[in-house]
């Protein structure tokens, strides 16, 4: 707060403050009022003023993983995108970052809407986070400007939902072509055939151990599942049961493997992805990933009547929604045997004709009065 003194007929305005020290005199009083009001004013948006960016988006990721991972603890295609930012713009200095050149960047990637913004959600995670855990000035303005921007022009759109469903011929060429290979190093033909009835990923079918087979309660103990937060991941086992359906048991063929193997199924996940592309390949079946045995699997369910929770048990979605819209990829053809079973259950009778529906008994009322009176 300025006071102000009287000295010689003129005022003098004096400020003494831990963030400004100043001093003026004036022929009135109120002028002196109006500058002290104005350089304080001045000192306190300077307290809330952005201050000069320093530094570059490299150092400011690197303070990210350093700091978070800990905390945090991310899957791998975040520390992958990190890794590519850090790569093609870790160079640049913060106050060089603008929205013209982060929409340059964008057009230069050649990758999909979805991907763009799997990148820039990330970008802009890193400076969200150094200008709210921090206190340190970023472009912050610059990164949201050229998302809305980008949206605008179509370079960033959302991830679209894959619908592609492999048809029983495609799955019965791929396990054919498998077996008429006995050479393979990987044996395909089974992995195949328990992804297309039990609803799992790929890394937890391989994943599986002998001592996680349970024979009594014909389940298997999926250990380290596939939960958003990593810490909770580690140490998230689940026991899901390996079913029997559409002519295939999943635990015998599990169990049923070669003893002396180390595991079930002792492969890299990368290997059999490899391999299941190149026997599509050569089956001449197009735009095929072997994720996609999943949705299969999930779907097939679902037309065959199993309740969404017990689905879920088996797939690990904890969201069911994700699970309806990533995964359950219908055949409409199914949906008149559905219809037709829901028919043929006790309990369920065809809907009477207009004008027959009536209860015999209370058809019997309207005869016993119409002849009483």
């Amino acid at each position: 707060m300025a006071t102000f003194r009287q000295r010689g007929g003129r005022w003098q305005a004096i400020i003494r403050r831990v963030d400004l020290k100043a001093t003026r005199t004036f022929d009135r009083l109120q002028d002196a009022k109006l500058w002290a009001r104005g350089k304080e004013r001045a000192a306190d948006l300077a307290e809330t003023m952005p201050g000069k960016m320093a530094g570059t988006l490299g150092d400011l990721i690197g303070r990210y993983e350093k700091e978070l991972w800990t905390e945090k603890r991310w899957g791998p295609t975040k520390a992958h995108e990190l890794v590519v930012l850090r790569r093609d713009l870790g160079n640049r200095a913060l106050d060089a970052i603008s929205q013209t050149g982060l929409l340059t960047y964008a057009k230069g990637l050649g990758l999909s809407g979805g991907s763009v913004s799997t990148r820039f959600s990330y970008l802009k995670e890193v400076l969200k986070t150094a200008r709210d855990l921090w206190g340190l000035t970023v472009p912050l303005p610059a990164v949201e400007g050229a998302i809305s921007t980008g949206r605008r022009l179509g370079l960033i759109t959302k991830s679209g939902v894959r619908d592609r469903r492999p048809t029983e011929a495609e799955i019965a060429a791929i396990i054919a072509y498998t077996e008429s290979r006995p050479a393979m190093m990987i044996d395909l033909g089974a992995v195949v055939r328990a992804l297309t009835v039990e609803p799992l990923r790929l890394g937890e079918l391989l994943g599986i151990q002998w001592a996680d087979l349970d024979e009594k309660r014909r389940t298997v103990l999926i250990r380290n599942r596939k939960h958003p937060d990593i810490k909770v991941r580690e140490g998230n086992d689940q026991e899901v049961p390996l079913i029997n359906f559409g002519g295939v048991d999943v635990y015998d063929l599990i169990a049923g493997r070669p003893r002396y193997l180390p595991s079930p199924f002792p492969y890299i996940g990368s290997s059999v992805s490899a391999a299941f592309t190149l026997a599509a390949l050569r089956c001449k079946i197009e735009d095929l990933h072997l994720h996609d045995l999943r949705a299969y699997a999930i779907s097939k369910l679902l037309e065959g009547g199993v309740p969404i929770p017990q689905v879920a048990l088996m797939s690990g979605h904890r969201n069911w929604k994700v699970l309806a819209r990533h995964y359950a990829r219908i055949d409409p053809v199914s949906v008149h045997d559905a219809i037709a079973r829901a028919s043929s259950s006790p309990g369920t009778r065809e809907p009477s004709p207009p004008g027959k529906g009536a209860p015999a008994s209370s058809s019997r009322k309207r005869a016993s009065r119409s002849r009483g009176s």
